[in-house]
């Protein structure tokens, strides 16, 4: 009797009637459904083996998205299952969109599976639960679609296909990813580890090795000193199944990360701008009422998972809004999910600032006489000095001060958190969050930071880069070239948003850059119908990623960016950004920082470029006399209305340039360009030409100043090997400088075979 219960019941569910159907035929076969043709859902019947499907046509926006429309007979008001057949071929996620509301990524376990395409050759069945459905249902990230089906009753299972790597790298870099693991309270985790099981085996295809995920402070300390890693440890629990590793980023400095206990009691302060005198939840950095629990957290974390051979490595988020190595420039993460007052700005005004400069300044000056001397000043005491917006400075040097106050603050936190965090965990691969573009409001000092993690065998990742190539170098070079030189690692992250053109500059950007860490958000590269099939094709390059091969240092105005905000505050129109991507067109290079040519990096280059800035240090001015003297080359644009004016200090001093003036330069060379300071193309010309005849500068560097190319393909060298980027959207023709022509398509990088010659 049992038996012929199980029977019967086979049997109904076998037949029943679905709601609604569609399948690729010819004619189509539908019964309440009907597959739309229009803008972005172009299709055509083909074969894939023995099976009929419609294959869509690709989508060439990077903006939007090929979708299947499918249109109803008529509404479906009750929970039902939606059942899409396809042919497995390339990797993607696919989504649905039901009348403008796609479905959650984040949706509770059963609801998902089948979503994800591993390029198995075969016949599968993406299943999703819906709650209810209109008259019309799109279906993304899918190529070849066979049939849909509605039904009340849930379809069978089927078992996921082995995943099959995508491509196999030989020397990978750390390739980092997300798969949705965050949730907003320690409840969610069953969502966020559902959301894993769906998004992982694609990520793992693609050949990411690690996923990260927030580890927030109020997760795991939620009474002080009472420690439960249990959501974590079910995060990382889900990883190891999958044979991933886990890369966590540890928030303890943030509005949103931190714990009742801790935001309610007397030792809470948070930061205060100097703009509003408004306070944020964001604990301030000038106190050390934080410092006990920051490293009592960094201790039990090490504790906890040090030795766990799934941690790739760390990210530290000392500070800001995101948990950055900076201060809270953006951004509206507040404590509770509350607004939070943010922007650009001086975050200098709570009392413990003011106390903590005050200790600075008296460390520098004698006494208050010397101080007003410097300053321009008339304190009755040092006792009276508190912080200033700087553009109520009364002198260069009063600005000077406070700004290299400003930042060396923040240098000074995230070198102890740096520090704290290697105590706790010796031998972890551990990275600091370096945000922001260089402006003084920020706090990032990239140079300064890589120092200290060159030091404690650590690395930088930068996470500014966005969309454009030319922003992307200009805001990670110099993180990217004080790393190289101080011996750090050095990695990357997106701001935010990706289309495959971003994904291909920022691949391009770690491999000419020898990067040790690469990091994407999983919708950069599954999230648009161009970038999987980009991101397959070129990837493997990253085995051959090196640092890169550099005569010419650029120098990087740290003084005169902390004198005036004309060259990096404005990240579209600072005077820096400006003549660096158009310098980025004509040559690869290095930017060479204040405290490196202090610590001797001028050695490495056979030339040394002005872009922009003349105020400077006494101490560099000295350490660039000293290149010069020794046989290095300093090119230097001329203002036109006063040719013979140059650089100077921030005194105003210029006696070392006038003897350079008079050829007091000893082995080495001054180059002063005097010609029309607009267009800039004039002054790059003058350098081209200038760099090319310098003694010393390397064969790779003259041969590759000699390609013929749109000024949209950029060229490195690695080693003996030429690597190209088109980043136009038109294919470009570049004649090498052996005479060979190349031809690279747009948002495509070219190499050149090992050791071949071009």
């Amino acid at each position: 009797m049992k038996r012929l219960l199980i029977v019967c019941t086979l049997v109904v569910s076998a037949y029943a009637a679905p709601l609604a159907q569609w399948q690729a035929g010819r004619p189509p076969v539908s019964d309440g459904m009907t597959l739309a043709a229009g803008p972005n859902a172009d299709w055509t019947v083909e074969r894939r083996g023995n099976v009929t499907v419609a294959h869509i046509k690709p989508n060439l926006d990077y903006y939007s998205r090929a979708a299947f429309v499918l249109k109803l007979a008529k509404p479906v008001a009750e929970p039902a299952w939606l059942s899409i057949g396809y042919w497995d071929e390339g990797y993607g996620l696919i989504g649905v969109n039901v009348e403008g509301r796609r479905r959650r990524r984040g949706a509770p376990s059963g609801e998902r599976r089948g979503v994800v395409r591993l390029d198995s050759g075969k016949l599968r069945h993406a299943v999703l639960q819906v709650e209810k459905l209109g008259t019309e249902v799109r279906v993304e990230g899918l190529t070849l679609l066979h049939s849909v089906e509605i039904t009340q009753e849930e379809p069978a299972r089927e078992a996921d296909p082995p995943v099959k790597p995508a491509f196999t790298l030989k020397n990978p870099p750390n390739l980092v990813t997300t798969a949705n693991t965050d949730s907003p309270t320690v409840e969610g985790l069953p969502n966020a580890l559902a959301n894993m099981r769906v998004t992982l085996p694609l990520v793992k295809a693609l050949g990411f090795n690690g996923i990260e995920s927030y580890v927030k402070w109020n997760f795991v300390e939620r009474s002080p000193g009472v420690f439960d890693w249990s959501y974590y440890d079910a995060v990382v629990d889900e990883l190891e199944r999958q044979g991933l590793k886990w890369f966590p980023l540890l928030i303890v400095g943030s509005a949103y990360s931190l714990p009742e206990w801790f935001h309610d009691s007397k030792e809470f302060t948070g930061f205060a701008c100097l703009e509003h005198n408004i306070t944020v939840e964001i604990p301030t950095i000038f106190n050390e009422n934080q410092t006990k629990y920051v490293r009592r957290f960094l201790s039990e974390f090490g504790k906890h998972y040090g030795s766990r051979p799934s941690l790739l490595g760390v990210r530290l988020g000392p500070s800001g809004n995101y948990g950055e190595a900076q201060y809270p420039a953006s951004g509206n993460w507040g404590y509770r999910g509350r607004n939070l007052h943010t922007h650009l700005g001086y975050w200098a005004g709570d009392p413990d600032a003011s106390v903590a400069f005050r200790a600075w300044v008296k460390s520098r000056y004698a006494g208050v006489k010397a101080l007003n001397d410097a300053w321009g000043t008339e304190y009755a005491s040092l006792d009276q000095v508190k912080t200033f917006h700087p553009v109520h400075a009364m002198s260069p040097r009063m600005r000077v001060d406070f700004n290299n106050w400003y930042m060396d603050s923040m240098t000074r936190w995230c070198e102890r958190w740096a520090e704290w965090a290697r105590e706790a965990m010796p031998n972890t691969s551990i990275y600091q969050s370096s945000g922001g573009w260089g402006a003084v409001e920020i706090g990032t000092d990239y140079i300064k930071q890589a120092r200290t993690m060159g030091r404690l065998g650590g690395g930088i990742r930068l996470t500014n880069e966005n969309d454009s190539y030319l922003n992307n170098f200009c805001v990670t070079r110099p993180a990217a070239s004080s790393a190289r030189f101080y011996g750090a690692k050095v990695g990357s992250e997106p701001a935010g948003y990706g289309s495959a053109r971003g994904v291909m500059a920022r691949l391009f950007n770690t491999v000419v850059n020898g990067a040790d860490h690469l990091f994407y958000y999983d919708g950069n590269i599954i999230g648009n119908d161009q970038a999987i099939d980009a991101w397959i094709r070129h990837a493997p390059l990253l085995d051959r990623r090196a640092k890169p091969s550099i005569d010419i240092g650029v120098y990087y105005p740290d003084t005169p960016n902390r004198l005036s905000d004309e060259y990096l505050r404005h990240l579209g129109a600072g005077t820096l950004f400006m003549r660096a991507k158009a310098f980025r067109a004509v040559s690869d290079y290095d930017f060479v920082g204040e405290q490196m040519i202090l610590d001797g990096a001028l050695d490495r280059y056979k030339v040394l470029v002005f872009l922009t800035g003349n105020v400077t240090e006494r101490g560099v001015l000295e350490k660039i006399d000293a290149y010069l003297r020794g046989g290095g080359t300093v090119i230097f644009p001329a203002r036109p209305q006063v040719p013979r004016a140059g650089l100077e200090t921030v005194e105003g001093g210029t006696s070392m340039w006038q003897r350079w003036l008079k050829g007091e330069t000893g082995k080495g060379h001054l180059k002063v360009f005097v010609g029309p300071n607009e267009p800039f193309s004039y002054y790059m010309d003058y350098v081209r030409e200038h760099v090319s005849n310098t003694v010393g500068v390397s064969d790779a560097t003259k041969r590759a100043l000699r390609v013929g190319k749109p000024d949209e393909t950029y060229w490195a060298v690695l080693g003996n090997d030429l690597v190209l980027m088109n980043y136009a959207t038109t294919a470009a023709t570049v004649r090498l400088s052996n005479g060979k022509v190349v031809r690279v398509e747009p948002n495509t990088i070219w190499m050149s075979a090992p050791d071949a010659g071009w």
